[in-house]
């Protein structure tokens, strides 16, 4: 019984440590967005809160743009790459064609390549076919590093699904269309809510490839543009951690409000039988 005691003991001051450790950076960035450039390198309350932070963000700095950019460019590349990479998960699951192992060789190895390693390539080819500098260019080089990895969360869920619910709706009539969409897909929703939020967290915070494709100050994203207000401004720790806390609020919504699918999605196949 002590044993088990010390256990759970030991087990609760992981779990506090953990949370200071990934809280403490979050919290401090909170903080300095209210103090003044003087106070936000102190480990403090701030003495005197205020907004002015915010404030001289907004009026000096267009983050308005940068996150309307960096929000339409991961939506639009998320919805792509889930939607091709649902299926193409579907069909490696599915159908077993001489070329579907190195299939998935490839697209494990696209996923272990750092996104610096395409942007070369990606800019020549880009620049050949007029895409540079273009908001569909950009949607594609982003849903192109974030299909790997969406295949490789649908295909898992996917071999965990009875083919018995396929061959059933067959028999009733369905088309292979109607299968995917009426049966396969709203079982798979937890495998969906996880692969579009890693899809969102990858085009969200990529900083090389929308660097290198995109130049022109209309289709800056938030992290190029963030990089740039360093540079306007000189370290201004004040304004970065204003642009910073806006920059990090749409990301946590999202994990709100999809929180019962992931959890649902990470816990799937967990326990059998």
């Amino acid at each position: 019984m002590k044993t088990r005691w010390y256990f759970v003991v030991l087990s609760y001051a992981i779990i506090f440590l953990a949370l200071i450790v990934f809280l403490f950076p979050i919290v401090w960035l909170f903080l300095g967005s209210f103090k003044p450039s003087s106070e936000v390198l102190i480990v403090s309350l701030p003495t005197n809160p205020s907004l002015k932070s915010y404030e001289e963000v907004l009026s000096n700095f267009p983050v308005g743009l940068y996150l309307r950019n960096s929000l339409g460019l991961a939506v639009v590349s998320t919805v792509g790459s889930v939607a091709l990479g649902s299926l193409a998960a579907y069909s490696l699951m599915r159908y077993k064609y001489l070329a579907r192992q190195p299939i998935l060789i490839v697209t494990l190895l696209m996923r272990m390549l750092p996104g610096i390693a395409l942007g070369v390539p990606l800019f020549l080819l880009f620049s050949q076919i007029k895409l540079t500098n273009t908001f569909l260019g950009l949607v594609l080089a982003h849903a192109a590093i974030q299909l790997p990895l969406v295949i490789w969360i649908m295909l898992s869920f996917f071999e965990d699904l009875p083919p018995e619910l396929e061959d059933a709706a067959f028999v009733d009539g369905c088309n292979r269309a109607n299968v995917i969409y009426y049966v396969i897909l709203p079982i798979a929703t937890p495998g969906l809510a996880v692969a579009s939020i890693f899809a969102f967290l990858i085009s969200w915070n990529n900083f090389d490839l929308s660097l290198i494709l995109a130049t022109t100050p209309q289709l800056l994203t938030m992290p190029v543009g963030m990089s740039q207000l360093n540079l306007l401004y000189g370290v201004r720790w004040d304004l970065l951690s204003a642009a910073a806390v806006m920059y990090i609020v749409p990301t946590i919504v999202l994990a709100l409000l999809l929180q019962r699918y992931i959890v649902r999605g990470l816990t799937m196949g967990a326990v059998k039988g």
